[in-house]
């Protein structure tokens, strides 16, 4: 990538460029003034704790060559630097214009991918198989429009680009497709995920459908999971002469998913192609996985890969640490660590796959849960919900961290992964004669995905 200034103040003549030097330009996008590369343009991200534009300076001096600065926060003596500023009425209207405009001479498809769960499974198994046959851009934490910004950049000569499109807050999915132009959506599914910002369930679902509403108004196609209710919705609502690709379990999709099941050796599941039933099998544990790969193979499919190759791909596909990942120890313990982040759906579908897999007589059961967060006002109902859930299962012994305990109300509280350790130190001692399931499922915050390291130290396991 290489963007002339000049272009820049040609395109988007509203911009009040300070220190305007005709022969300047930048290479690509970072928000870290401590990472930030020569020749690249600065975006200084304003949090709730912090304010980049006070690395304005230090971005420069680290080898920024532009850097964009909210016009209401620039000031000249204390950006005391002969480089240009890009000012502009908001950072977020200005990174969406200079973005677009940067990636105008990208040819590679870009697919989008946003939903309240699964969105990097589906990344991950939608890049399994490019990399069969393409060279695929893609960056492994980054959903957020200045994070895919960032990879934007790094573009050279890919074939096909796949991003995360994340939300915590309103309007930032229109923000999202505004900045990048997909040319190829998938909407997976619409749950109580950040609701604390964005509002009930019905705002989370207006704010993701403005995929689907970027994808229509545009005519490129859209990947739909109509099992979802809210997005059955968008369905019934979408203009006939836009590319709607539907998938779900019901009849009359376009991709009917057949017969998910779940057993030791991973997840199963067919699809109908034409007149051909398509068997998968994954190598990961949830009947939720079939939708992901179901949307994996459709978008890849779709950009031109063989459905076999699709299929191969998916199938190719592990899990990442902490997503239901299945630890074997040789004391006959098995931790399944899927603590990397936790809400009302895939604390369901933990459950339900967990009881699948290991609550047959052969194993003693213990759950560890913890709180869902940001959940807004939902949040007491949801945690009431999942312990009624837990109560309608046989485990063994049950124990929770976190806040919400009263509300869950189930089961014994602890304090800490720390404290989750020293439990099972002490517990796995007296079940040494025994087969052990444990099952660690909670918000990423709540830390529980350092109990396997903590148990190791402990000798435990």
């Amino acid at each position: 990538m290489k963007i002339e200034l000049k272009e820049i103040q040609k395109r988007f003549p509203e911009f009040d460029i300070r220190n305007y030097r005709e022969d300047v330009y930048f290479t690509g996008f970072s928000h870290d003034s401590r990472t930030i590369k020569k020749g690249e343009l600065f975006i200084p991200i304003v949090g709730e704790n912090f304010d980049g534009h006070e690395f304005i300076l230090e971005a420069f001096e680290n080898g920024a060559s532009v850097a964009l600065c909210d016009k209401s926060k620039y000031d000249a003596e204390s950006m005391n630097v002969n480089l240009p500023i890009i000012l502009v009425d908001s950072i977020e209207e200005g990174l969406m214009k200079v973005l677009n405009y940067s990636i105008s001479y990208i040819t590679a498809p870009i697919v989008a991918i946003t939903g309240s769960t699964g969105k990097t499974t589906t990344k991950q198994m939608l890049v399994t198989i490019f990399k069969q046959q393409k060279k695929v851009l893609y960056g492994n934490k980054s959903n957020t429009v200045w994070g895919n910004a960032v990879i934007l950049g790094q573009y050279e000569d890919h074939e096909v680009i796949v991003l995360e499109c994340g939300m915590d807050r309103k309007g930032e999915i229109a923000w999202h497709v505004n900045s990048i132009d997909p040319d190829l959506g998938i909407l997976l599914n619409i749950g109580h995920v950040h609701a604390e910002k964005v509002g009930s369930i019905e705002d989370i679902y207006h704010e993701k459908k403005d995929l689907a509403d970027y994808m229509e108004k545009t005519g490129k196609p859209l990947v739909l999971n109509v099992d979802d209710e809210w997005l059955a919705k968008i369905e019934k609502e979408y203009n006939e002469d836009s590319e709607l690709i539907t998938f779900g379990t019901r009849e009359n999709v376009d991709f009917q998913i057949v017969d998910p099941k779940v057993d030791s050796f991973g997840t199963h599941f067919a699809f109908k192609y034409y007149d051909n039933k398509m068997d998968v099998n994954l190598k990961v544990f949830g009947e939720g996985y079939a939708y992901d790969a179901m949307a994996a193979i459709i978008a890849a499919n779709r950009l031109g890969v063989p459905i076999d190759t699709c299929i191969k791909g998916v199938q190719l596909f592990e899990n990442s640490e902490g997503r239901f990942e299945t630890l074997e120890y040789k004391n006959n313990t098995i931790i399944v660590n899927d603590a990397y982040n936790a809400n009302p759906t895939s604390m369901d579908m933990a459950l339900k796959t967990f009881d699948r897999l290991y609550g047959g007589a052969d194993y003693y059961k213990i759950v560890i849960l913890g709180d869902m967060r940001e959940l807004g006002e939902v949040s007491a109902e949801k945690h009431r919900e999942l312990g009624e859930k837990v109560k309608s299962y046989n485990f063994d012994e049950v124990y929770y961290v976190g806040q919400m305990f009263d509300e869950f109300g189930v089961g014994e509280r602890l304090e800490s992964a720390d404290e989750v350790a020293a439990m099972l130190n002490v517990k796995l001692e007296t079940l040494k004669e025994r087969k052990v399931a444990i099952l660690l499922k909670a918000s990423n915050s709540i830390c529980l995905y350092l109990v396997p390291d903590f148990l190791k130290k402990l000798g435990s396991v």
